[in-house]
């Protein structure tokens, strides 16, 4: 049986496009450009790996990539893919150690265990240093020493899981990471847990409104980009973030000035993150994400007739097929609330978002921002963990590599993601939080809705007590922009909307 069938991708693909292409498990391949679906004519596309292998039923391997040329998103829609299956191969028969965090101390000592306290547990979670957990190994990335970590965080799919194990919070694939080599993937991993980190209480929700002002300085291909969006009537808003650890954080949303675009709505909530070393890298990175999401929005969460007008025949029935066992088990509040949106206009939309994510109170100088120009991944990689390190933040990965490429999962204990969305907080987004004065975090006694943030008791100690962290309040702020946090799987919600007739029946 062939490998795979690659007769949708073109001819000259590019090396890494081919090295991923050869390193992923047997199965069929499906690749198409999504470009069509907005005007910007940014490269976008999409693959998917239709795997033989029967051990993983509702799995659907699939990527979303974009770039200045049709390589590029291939290579990126690719790398996508590694990322998701590298993971489940490479944990699934690996072996998986059970006991707690004292226990396995008292055997291993400290060092070689990774506390859960530090790891970002939802806020009230009675997980503590005596809690049965299943672990993996990962190792420290800086010296190579072994270090158990937990699958709650280390895994991104149930397959990963023991069965019947119940994780301490929802999987998530923060901190993935794929490259040439291990090195490149820890870096690219470890730059998107500095990104979602760095974010994470500073925009969608709580979008702090610091635009950015550019100068006209900018690279030549990026000032051209804008100037492109600019004359097609899309106002871009570049925004700040953070610069902590010597890194730009920025990010970038915009919108259509016409009231009669985007032609699909969701595309409004487009949005493209970045965390690099240099600055003028990070603007580009996110400017071409910006336009990949609206295009990406469109095409899984908008009306089907989108998807079907770059989709190969049948493919997007086929997709849902294999993915229905997953479907089943989706998160209800991300399905139920993009349902709510896909039934939005334009305008309506728009109006969700004006007091947060297209707000504008103040701005900052995109020229004091930090410029540190290097020359690959490996060595931005390397320039953060040297960053995190004098901060005493340990970076922790597991190799998930495949054949030919590297594939990480990278774990940086204190650092944070998903308050807002799974109550996920710690010491960092605590102290931040308090440092704002803001009613999320208050002192005194738990109630239903006020919940410790679990912590260790040094930090304890660093923040004057134990905080609370508003689980009800915090449930009240993002309201109805939870799909600016959670997606649902592409064309879930057009199948819930019985526009796939082929699958009806299975609704």
């Amino acid at each position: 049986m062939t490998k795979r069938s690659t007769q949708d991708l073109p001819a000259d693909l590019p090396d890494a496009a081919l090295a991923y292409l050869e390193a992923l498990p047997p199965g069929r391949v499906v690749a198409f450009p999504m470009t069509p679906l907005d005007r910007t004519g940014v490269p976008a596309w999409k693959a998917a790996l239709f795997l033989e292998d029967p051990r993983f039923p509702g799995a659907m391997p699939s990527g979303y990539g974009y770039g200045a040329t049709d390589g590029e998103a291939i290579v990126g829609a690719l790398a996508e893919i590694a990322e998701m299956i590298g993971p489940t191969l490479a944990m699934v028969d690996r072996p998986r150690i059970l006991g707690s965090y004292d226990a396995l101390v008292r055997e291993r000592g400290a060092g070689a265990v990774a506390d859960p306290l530090t790891l970002c547990l939802p806020a009230g979670s009675p997980v503590g240093r005596d809690t049965p957990l299943a672990w993996t190994e990962g190792f420290r990335v800086g010296t190579g020493e072994p270090v158990l970590i937990p699958l709650d965080v280390a895994a991104c799919d149930v397959f990963e899981l023991p069965p019947g194990y119940t994780p301490f919070t929802t999987l998530i694939t923060n901190g993935l990471g794929a490259g040439p080599d291990l090195d490149w993937a820890i870096a690219h991993g470890l730059l998107e847990c500095l990104q979602r980190d760095g974010n994470g209480l500073l925009f969608r929700a709580l979008d702090q409104g610091v635009t950015l002002d550019l100068p006209e300085s900018l690279e030549p291909a990026t000032r051209a980009l804008l100037a492109r969006l600019d004359e097609l009537g899309i106002e871009v808003l570049p925004k700040f973030a953070t610069d902590e650890f010597g890194l730009t954080n920025l990010y970038v949303v915009g919108y259509d000035r016409a009231a009669d675009e985007p032609h699909t709505a969701i595309m409004l909530s487009g949005c493209g993150e970045a965390c690099d070393p240099d600055r003028d890298r990070a603007l580009r990175k996110a400017l071409l994400e910006f336009c990949s999401a609206r295009v990406r929005k469109a095409y899984g969460h908008g009306p089907l007739t989108g998807a079907l007008q770059v989709a190969p025949p049948r493919y997007v029935e086929d997709f849902l097929t294999r993915a229905l066992p997953s479907l089943e088990g989706e998160e209800t509040r991300a399905l139920r609330a993009m349902m709510d949106w896909a039934r939005m206009d334009g305008p309506t939309l728009r109006r969700h978002l004006s007091d947060t994510v297209f707000s504008r109170r103040t701005s900052k100088s995109f020229a004091s921002l930090p410029r540190t120009a290097l020359e690959d991944t490996r060595e931005r990689g390397r320039f953060a963990r040297e960053r995190l390190a004098a901060a005493g933040i340990d970076v922790l990965a597991v190799d998930c590599s495949l054949p030919g490429v590297g594939v990480a999962k990278v774990v940086a204990p204190t650092l944070e993601v998903e308050t807002m969305s799974y109550h996920r907080i710690g010491e960092r987004n605590a102290r931040k939080l308090i440092e704002r004065d803001h009613p999320l975090i208050r002192f005194g006694e738990p109630t239903d809705a006020l919940r410790p943030v679990r912590l260790t008791p040094d930090a304890v100690e660093r923040l004057g007590g134990q905080p609370l962290f508003d689980t009800a309040l915090a449930d009240r702020i993002v309201g109805p922009l939870y799909p600016l946090y959670r997606e649902p799987e592409a064309h879930h919600v057009a199948y819930r909307l019985g526009q796939v007739p082929a699958l009806r029946r299975s609704a």
